[in-house]
């Protein structure tokens, strides 16, 4: 078998590969503890069950602020300082998870790391958008995916190895750690994104007129806010479930534990062969079709999860929850190409960052309702309601993520693009005045755009 992803990554510019290393190194650190915080905060400091699944939820709200902070900071002040700021709150969060007594200590600690996760999210894709271009930063995508897959792995297995609620002091190390991780990726962020050197824009792209400031120009664009519709919906019945309400419905059945266990092995292993596997035969296709195969294959893994819902008792319901993440994968493999390219082939480098910044709020939005809406269904004395309620939800998705390979209207002040550009085979992103007319090149964007640091001279729709 051929392994794509080698050949793929080699030809990947070294800025790009270096964020990408940044992000490996922070996921490692992220599986330490990833696994383990509700365990932690119940078995270690003693906290009730309902509240340390509370701090998860304060995690993900103050994710939905961080988001379009980040993104407003990384155009209108500095890529490089956001970067920075994000992995210090971050490592600050994480780390203050060690020293926490009580609820208060808990809820900040998650308030800290939740607004740094929303800022991260936004800044790794702003950070690899601005350095490739077309079929590569599809291909950069995919790539990340995949070494944040491999480093929630490897952490995940170490922390497991390492972590016993016998021995607080091995917890609070491993959040430590988390926290060292990201102060050495916000250190290959501050040297990879660089310094910007002043540019003016190519002199056959003329200065953008006036036009909306801060998150109007995406609040104007109509293409965009079909985007973040379908993300919040899609992270609902999808990503949202993950890991809430399928647990949950294991848990419900009755069913052992350790088939989740093995579930989630089964997961991850067929992301990482997946995008191995196939990672350039994926980034070229349309974003609107893997979004499609995406909500298709959620659609099959309700579906054999509400075979396993209605099997209790017999010998193939564990092979069904763990085939059943495992066709999950597919899905998370083909939208960790397609939604991030989508959103960045709306963009120009102008407003990157605050496109980026509204859609990790979006998703932020969707994993805080998607678990809400899980445990609604659970509660209500039918499992098979929650399969069925969210299996139905991933085939609207399939029609709705069609549609989107048809954009129609783009608002006063954001880059026009044609429906054509919707497919990552077309390289270059529009750039300049807006009409769709810049340059394409081979892959790799100048580093005037990418070396960033202080405010931009150029504005998209003559706003930041």
């Amino acid at each position: 078998m051929k392994i794509e992803s080698v050949a793929a990554l080699r030809h990947l510019p070294p800025r790009t590969r270096a964020v990408m290393g940044a992000n490996l190194v922070s996921s490692v650190g992220t599986g330490l503890v990833q696994p383990f915080l509700v365990l932690y905060l119940t078995r270690v400091r003693g906290l009730p069950v309902g509240t340390a699944t509370a701090v998860i939820s304060v995690i993900a709200v103050a994710s939905l602020l961080g988001g379009p902070l980040a993104g407003r900071l990384a155009d209108g002040r500095s890529l490089r300082g956001t970067a920075a700021a994000a992995m210090a709150v971050a490592a600050l969060g994480t780390a203050s998870f060690a020293l926490v007594t009580g609820v208060g200590g808990a809820v900040l600690a998650g308030s800290a790391y939740g607004l740094a996760y929303g800022a991260m999210v936004s800044v790794w894709n702003t950070a690899i958008a601005r350095s490739v271009t077309g079929e590569a930063r599809s291909t950069a995508f995919g790539l990340q995916f995949v070494g944040l897959n491999a480093g929630v792995g490897l952490g995940g297995l170490l922390g497991g190895i390492f972590a016993t609620t016998a021995d607080p002091a091995r917890f609070q190390l491993l959040y430590v750690c988390d926290g060292l991780s990201f102060l050495a990726a916000g250190a290959v962020l501050f040297l990879a994104v660089g310094r910007r050197t002043e540019a003016r824009p190519p002199e056959d792209v003329a200065e953008p007129a006036a036009g909306p400031r801060g998150y109007a120009v995406v609040l104007r664009d109509r293409t965009l806010l079909k985007v973040l519709a379908f993300t919040v919906a899609l992270m609902v019945v999808g990503y949202g479930q993950l890991e809430s309400s399928i647990p949950g419905l294991v848990a419900v059945r009755g069913m052992d534990a350790r088939i989740m266990a093995w579930g989630f092995v089964a997961n991850t292993c067929c992301i990482v062969l997946i995008q191995f596997a196939a990672v350039t035969r994926i980034s070229r296709s349309r974003p609107a079709v893997l979004l499609a195969g995406t909500a298709g294959s959620w659609a099959v893994s309700w579906l054999l999860l509400l075979l396993a819902t209605v099997s209790s008792g017999t010998a193939v319901q564990a092979p069904l929850v763990i085939a059943a993440l495992a066709v999950f994968a597919v899905g998370e493999a083909l939208l960790a190409v397609a939604l991030p390219t989508l959103v960045n082939t709306l963009a120009d480098d102008r407003v990157r960052g605050r496109y980026n910044g509204a859609y990790s709020a979006a998703m932020s939005a969707g994993l805080v309702v998607g678990p809400l809406l899980g445990g609604w269904l659970l509660t209500g004395g039918r499992p098979w309601l929650l399969a069925v309620v969210l299996g139905t939800g991933c085939v609207a998705c399939v029609g709705a993520a069609l549609r989107l390979g048809r954009p129609r209207g783009r608002a006063a002040g954001a880059p026009k693009v044609a429906p054509e550009d919707l497919d990552v085979r077309q390289t270059g992103v529009p750039y300049g005045d807006g009409d769709g007319g810049g340059t394409a090149d081979a892959g790799h964007i100048s580093d005037p755009y990418m070396d960033d640091d202080g405010p931009q001279r150029l504005t998209s729709g003559g706003g930041r």
